[in-house]
């Protein structure tokens, strides 16, 4: 393997138990000892083959300002090697919510998405629905997930409601969410995003973004420039709630484009299910005749590696489809073929944009 993926791997690893260690300390991320020794060895790699390039500075010797580095495209950090290496596209790093990405997750070697920080919400869900029927829980599971991804952020009155909907997880749900963060307000003012309905932030950028900036990466994608599609005068911080970082990462951002997509075949059609049987694929048309399982990787060749491993619950239709965000086809006009090659195509998957998938179904 490529001395650049082996340290970019290694990172990866860093990064995912770092941010698990900071979950249960609520630390801040520092260079002291606490700091997990794989990211600190990742971190060595790193500035070892920055060096053998013969590049200028050492972009790996301070952890904070090399974390910034990881949520952009590895091909940009500036060492040749890394512009080169099979990972070149992937993020690490969702600098949104400081929260790792998938193509983090699979590059740091994890079996399968059970490993990723969004199960811990899966397991209290399904947990909660376990002594329903196979249907019931099926519709609630759907009914849940939906509702947080179209409302992320909520007063606590809406969400002690929105509890009291699912009695199954009424104790739970209020757990999903979190304080709403200062840094989420302009003074007393939130204003909230027309297209995902996430806080838009307050940044340093004042004259680029007068109004705020959306912390969803997807969003951001999507909607290149910010739209306030509500605002709201908080006078008591304490009265709002936003769903916590690793929601807004693991299922409200690539949630975005499975509702948006959901929503446009059930315009055309009936036979348009959510999540169906509890999330065996994304989107389930005809009942087990088509699965689509939306993905939002930032490299083609991660998502391949991951669906050469195992192709999930799509191994229940008759026909797979991984559809995949424009947006990101925009950025890499190979990142099909890439990810088809790299997975090899098993079971007969198929890569197509979500575009394209709008364009057969919702004929």
């Amino acid at each position: 393997m490529h001395r650049a993926s082996i340290a970019v791997r290694l990172t990866a690893r860093g990064l995912v138990e770092t941010y698990r260690n900071l979950q249960l300390t609520r630390d801040v991320l520092s260079q002291g000892p606490e700091m997990a020794a794989t990211l600190r060895r990742g971190m060595a790699l790193v500035s070892a083959v920055a060096m053998r390039d013969g590049f200028p500075s050492d972009i790996a010797s301070q952890v904070n300002t090399f974390t910034v580095l990881t949520g952009s495209p590895i091909k940009s950090w500036g060492p040749r090697s890394f512009t080169v290496c099979d990972e070149r596209d992937a993020v690490l790093l969702d600098l949104g919510y400081g929260v790792p990405t998938a193509d983090c997750f699979e590059l740091a070697g994890y079996a399968s998405e059970a490993d990723i920080a969004e199960d811990l919400f899966h397991d209290r869900l399904r947990s909660g629905l376990s002594s329903l029927s196979a249907n019931d829980a099926a519709t609630l599971y759907r009914q849940i997930r939906e509702s947080i991804i179209r409302n992320p952020v909520r007063t606590r009155a809406e969400l002690l409601r929105f509890a009291q909907e699912f009695p199954e997880m009424s104790s739970d749900l209020p757990g999903f969410y979190r304080p709403l963060p200062a840094s989420a307000l302009d003074g007393h003012l939130l204003r909230v995003c027309a297209f995902c309905r996430s806080p838009l932030f307050p940044t340093r950028e004042r004259r680029a973004y007068p109004i705020g900036r959306c912390a969803v990466r997807e969003c951001r994608l999507a909607n290149p420039g910010p739209k306030v599609g509500s605002t709201h005068e908080v006078l008591v911080a304490g009265e709002w709630r936003l769903a916590d970082a690793a929601i807004m990462t693991y299922w409200v951002g690539p949630g975005l484009p499975e509702i948006n997509l959901y929503d446009a075949l059930r315009e055309k059609r009936k036979d348009v299910e959510l999540y169906p049987m509890c999330d065996m694929a994304d989107i389930g048309i005809g009942g087990l005749d088509v699965g689509i399982d939306l993905k939002s990787y930032s490299s083609a060749a991660v998502l391949g590696q991951r669906f050469a491993r195992d192709i999930g619950g799509l191994r229940a239709f008759r026909r797979r489809i991984v559809a995949i965000p424009d947006f990101w086809i925009a950025i890499d006009r190979d990142y099909l073929r890439t990810a088809s090659k790299v997975s090899g195509a098993p079971d007969g998957i198929e890569f197509l944009p979500v575009s394209n998938v709008i364009r057969e179904f919702a004929a």
